[in-house]
């Protein structure tokens, strides 16, 4: 008996089952973890505002809120893997750029940048665009549907019908005096 049941399973059916229900507690687990930290950024920056300057607060503000859109873009790309069954390159440069543009912006605002380490981090994030631009392109996905936005609609029998009576009608003419 144990032979037969032995027989008629399926590794990968149980495998996925099982990765389907540790996914959906990931999941909780994720969405709990954003809330909490959601909710810490704010109390956070409501504390540091009644004692510290706006200066101080938006400086703490930017550099948490970037951080915050770089988990959440890797956990989206986290998503994504367990839904497709495949890593979206997409999801993984956008996470990448956030991080350097946060890098670049915190530089800059916090006047802390060597101007060599901002040519580097935008040259970066030039070639992580243009990447993330081809990958768009040459995804078969993306393609089908920006190739579906890029023709043209086809018209109507009417809009036909009326172009076609406006071809076909003399001119108005002025009256001649």
């Amino acid at each position: 008996m144990l032979a037969q049941r032995w027989k008629g399973f399926d590794a990968i059916t149980f495998f996925n089952q099982v990765m389907d229900c540790f996914f959906k507690l990931l999941i909780f687990f994720v969405v709990l973890v954003l809330t909490a930290g959601l909710a810490r950024l704010f109390w956070e920056v409501w504390h540091i505002m009644a004692v510290s300057e706006l200066k101080e607060v938006f400086g703490f503000t930017v550099t948490n809120l970037l951080t915050f859109f770089i988990i959440l873009e890797l956990f989206k790309s986290l998503v994504e893997y367990f839904r497709e069954h495949r890593l979206k390159l997409t999801f993984i440069v956008d996470a990448t750029l956030v991080f350097i543009l946060r890098e670049v912006m915190i530089g800059l605002y916090q006047q802390q940048a060597a101007p060599l380490q901002i040519a580097a981090l935008a040259l970066l994030a030039l070639v992580l665009g243009v990447l993330r631009t081809l990958a768009i392109i040459y995804s078969p996905m993306e393609r089908t549907m920006v190739e579906s936005f890029s023709k043209p609609k086809p018209e109507s029998a009417e809009t036909a019908r009326e172009q076609a009576d406006k071809k076909a009608s003399p001119p108005d003419l002025l009256p001649v005096h």
